[in-house]
């Protein structure tokens, strides 16, 4: 080897170090940018999960038959619960969205977190009830049921003695706090009560007011109404993991009362005796 050469070893020495420690930055670079980007995009999924979960899912006149409440009485009527729930939900700026299930299945699914929210009484629940895992809003509008029979049988179901321990028509899936005095028998929506009464298939049935009314007048049949069943009020029943939105839901609620908007509603049903 040469005297040249060895003199040039240290300068090469030098290069190929020199070309490592930029490697080596290019490398650091590289990485930090990559975690950056994961950092970013878990960010993003995380905002869009939340926003997601923003959706609150409800169910609401899947049935076809909860009227005037939950489905269209005609084309200026689309029913007092939806007409309701859209200006709470826009006061409130919440985001819904409807899931069709059956009564006794939205039910279950209200239970299981299936859905985020449902119209309730707090008079339909057994005193002895757990609390649980919601919360209701201020009350909306009121609500009241009654024992029905056919004007013929009235006098002997004029008291709530009177019909316990006998058969009495319920709505598949609704609650009822007492049932348990009663032998219930199902039916699958409140259309199917009046006519089973109608047709004598059974005496006494449990339905709100102006649901029977409606039913009562659409298949031409009288009906007498006897002892009330229970008497409260309508709120919101939201999961407690959606807590935080109800001081929202009942600004709403008052503002909508205030501003006489929740009675012009059902001032527009009141044919139904509401």
């Amino acid at each position: 080897m040469s005297k040249g050469t060895v003199k040039k070893m240290p300068s090469l020495v030098n290069r190929i170090g020199t070309h490592c420690l930029k490697s080596s930055t290019r490398i650091t670079h590289s990485i930090k940018r990559f975690l950056l980007l994961n950092l970013v995009l878990s960010i993003s999924i995380l905002c869009n999960i939340a926003t997601a979960d923003d959706v609150l899912r409800y169910n609401l006149g899947t049935s076809g038959s909860s009227i005037p409440y939950e489905n269209a009485v005609d084309e200026d009527r689309a029913g007092i619960l939806v007409e309701i729930l859209a200006l709470i939900m826009n006061r409130a700026d919440i985001k819904t969205e409807k899931v069709m299930l059956s009564t006794k299945r939205a039910m279950i699914a209200f239970k299981t977190g299936g859905l985020d929210f449902d119209f309730f009484s707090p008079s339909w629940l057994p005193n002895n009830e757990p609390k649980g895992d919601f919360t209701f809003s201020d009350p909306i509008i009121n609500t009241t049921e009654f024992f029905i029979t056919l004007p013929e049988n009235h006098s002997r179901f004029n008291t709530i003695e009177a019909i316990y321990g006998k058969t009495v028509g319920m709505i598949s899936g609704y609650v009822y706090f007492d049932s348990d005095k009663y032998k219930r028998m199902d039916f699958q929506a409140e259309s199917n009560l009046i006519l089973a009464l109608s047709k004598k298939r059974i005496n006494v049935i449990i339905m709100e007011e102006a649901a029977a009314r409606y039913w009562s007048t659409i298949h031409n049949v009288k009906i007498a109404l006897g002892p009330i069943h229970t008497s409260g009020h309508m709120a919101l029943r939201v999961h407690n993991r959606h807590k935080d939105k109800i001081p929202a839901i009942n600004r709403a609620i008052a503002e909508l009362k205030q501003t006489g908007q929740i009675d012009r509603i059902l001032n527009k049903y009141s044919d139904f005796s509401l």
